[in-house]
Parts: C-alpha cells; structure tokens; sequence
C-alpha cells in the first residue's frame, strides 16, 4: 500500500522528480482521467445548480403551459437569473477542479473523491 500523500506539481522542487511527474501527468492516461473528472464535476455542479434554483426554471415552463401572453416578457426577465446561475456554476466548477484535480496524478479511485470530498481518505 502507497502511504505516500499525493503531491502537487507546484511542490516538487527536484528536477529529476518533476521531469518523472510531468511525464506521468502528460501521458493519455492522465489526459482521460482529467477529462472524466472535469466531466463529473460538471455533473455534480449541474445538478446541486438544478436542485437549488429549480423554481427558476419552471416559471417559464408554467407560463408556456398556462399560454401566457407576456411569455417573452418572464423569460427576458428570468435571464439575469439564468446568467448569474451559469456564473456560480462555471466557478464551482473551476475551484473544485484546481483544488481536487489540476496539478494531482490521479488514482484510481479519483472519482469517488472528486464527487464526496472529505469522506474518503486519498
């Protein structure tokens, strides 16, 4: 078992060990595995965003149900809602990535980290 705590990019103050980790962090491998956890970080922020801000989305939804004729006016409306939503999304996003993810050599294992930080070991 690897007791040695994962470390950063930014930590490593060897050549030799920086030449070895940028190898093993630019190889497909990693590529994918960061792919996949950009990926799921998009799942787990889209739908925290979708639970919180439900409401948000179904006023359009019910004024188009309802045939309502200021339609246009409730979206123009809902717009800033949506913007900012989106806002809070991409920087969840971001900040979860550059802590969890960016400068790591992901292990197996890495998702269940990514989607519950805080209740697994690393």
């Amino acid at each position: 078992m690897n007791t040695v705590s994962p470390r950063r990019l930014s930590d490593i103050r060897n050549d030799f060990e920086r030449g070895v980790f940028m190898a093993l962090y630019t190889s497909p491998r990693q590529r994918r595995y960061r792919g996949i956890a950009h990926l799921l970080l998009v799942i787990k922020h889209g739908l925290r965003g979708i639970l919180f801000s439900w409401p948000l989305y179904l006023l359009p939804l019910a004024a188009w149900l309802l045939q309502a004729q200021y339609l246009p006016l409730i979206v123009l409306l809902l717009l800033p809602g949506l913007i900012i939503s989106g806002a809070i999304l991409r920087r969840g996003i971001r900040e979860d990535y550059a802590r969890l993810v960016d400068g790591y050599i992901l292990k197996p294992g890495y998702a269940a980290r990514i989607l519950f930080p805080g209740t697994l070991p690393s």
